[in-house]
């Protein structure tokens, strides 16, 4: 007996190192900005005359795919705004064309000003647009939209129902509606506490605070996502919140949900290392859509900026910044680069995007772009060892 499962003990020990290593290396800040400004590349290679960008491309069979989202195309703003605060050429022009699209999809509410398409709009398009709009902002330092930013943080109160859950739709006619989104809650948080920032007297601060308190202790109880959320969003709010003038104190159930937050990020991109192709393809199938690795990234950028900040927890901390360069590591090593896309029919729509099984989506360069400037906003905060 005691033979059987030493011979278990080793073979499944052997499974782990020869079956299932760790792929995690530290790309260096170079590789990272040149991941990043390709990107940029490829959201001004694939934004249209009528403002919409490419929304999901077939490489195989170099076809564009049906279809549009408008809370991601306000995503990617926000994103493009973030590269443009990094210097990195193209990205304001491009935010600025496809804010052309946004100016024309501008609805009025029962609950304020939104944006959308049809009878429903998602609050989450809304938040995501305002947080964009805010980062201009900080990156330009125009004033010319804080009417409009303002009005949108209105619109987001009125999301935020009392108990802290955030209404997904808001109904042009009717207003917020009874649904919830495992998304939408931590990007209408995040929204709020930024506008907190930059219009302190606007009251965003107790709205932020409310979905904070149920994003912790009730989200997952009331709403039931399944896999629980790595809420990415989540990260930015907490982040965003540390920022505040006089930050709120972090409470011994927010530890709770912390702890698990680094756990389910930590062991997600432990995972997605080991998924290196030959036999790892047949116990860890392909590779996850570069969207899903991004806001890997961007949560664990956002938690090691607000422990650094906080001067909280070292070895998480420590822990955090080792997780978020192998996510940036596989981010840069799974970009096409110039050479893979020379002999792609159309190389402008794969040029510095992240595929998956043959297709990629705006969403993907998204969430890899937004990662890898996290990541060097925490190197440059942090430093090289925390």
């Amino acid at each position: 007996m005691a033979v059987s499962l030493l011979g278990w003990v080793l073979v499944l020990g052997l499974v782990v190192v020869a079956v299932h290593p760790e792929g995690c290396r530290r790309p260096s800040n170079d590789e990272i900005r040149t991941s990043a400004e390709a990107a940029v590349v490829w959201f001004a290679a694939n934004l249209g005359d009528d403002g919409r960008f490419v929304y999901r491309y077939d490489r195989d069979r170099a076809t564009e795919e049906a279809g549009y989202n408008d809370p991601r195309h306000a995503g990617v703003m926000f994103s493009l705004w973030q590269a443009a605060g990094s210097d990195i050429d193209g990205a304001a022009e491009t935010a600025e064309l496809a804010f052309e699209r946004v100016e024309r999809l501008i609805v009025d509410t029962p609950v304020g000003p939104a944006f959308g398409r049809g009878e429903s709009v998602r609050s989450g398009a809304t938040a995501l647009l305002a947080s964009a709009l805010d980062e201009r902002r900080r990156v330009t330092g125009a004033t010319d939209l804080d009417e409009l930013i303002v009005d949108f943080g209105q619109t987001l109160i009125g999301v935020v129902n009392p108990d802290g859950s955030v209404s997904a739709g808001i109904h042009v006619e009717d207003g917020p509606d009874d649904t919830r989104s495992p998304f939408f809650t931590g990007e209408v948080m995040w929204a709020l506490a930024r506008l907190h920032l930059s219009f302190p007297d606007k009251g965003f601060d107790e709205a932020a605070l409310r979905i904070r308190r149920y994003l912790v202790e009730d989200r997952d109880r009331t709403e039931q996502p399944w896999p629980i959320v790595s809420d990415h969003w989540g990260a930015y709010g907490f982040e965003t919140m540390g920022r505040w003038p006089s930050p709120p104190p972090v409470t011994e159930a927010e530890e709770a949900w912390l702890d698990r937050q680094f756990g389910l990020f930590g062991l997600q991109v432990r995972y997605e290392s080991q998924r290196q192709g030959g036999v790892t393809g047949l116990t860890r199938g392909p590779i996850a859509l570069a969207a899903g690795v991004g806001t890997l990234g961007e949560g664990l950028g956002n938690h090691a900026l607000d422990l650094h900040r906080r001067a909280a927890r070292l070895d998480d901390l420590s822990q955090l910044v080792e997780r978020a360069d192998c996510a940036a590591g596989l981010l840069v090593d799974r970009q096409i680069n110039a050479n893979a896309s020379t002999t792609d029919l159309e190389p402008k729509r794969t040029f510095g995007a992240w595929f998956r099984l043959g297709d990629t989506q705006m969403d993907d360069q998204q969430h890899a772009l937004s990662a890898l400037l996290l990541l060097l906003d925490v190197r440059a905060t942090i430093g090289a060892t925390p």
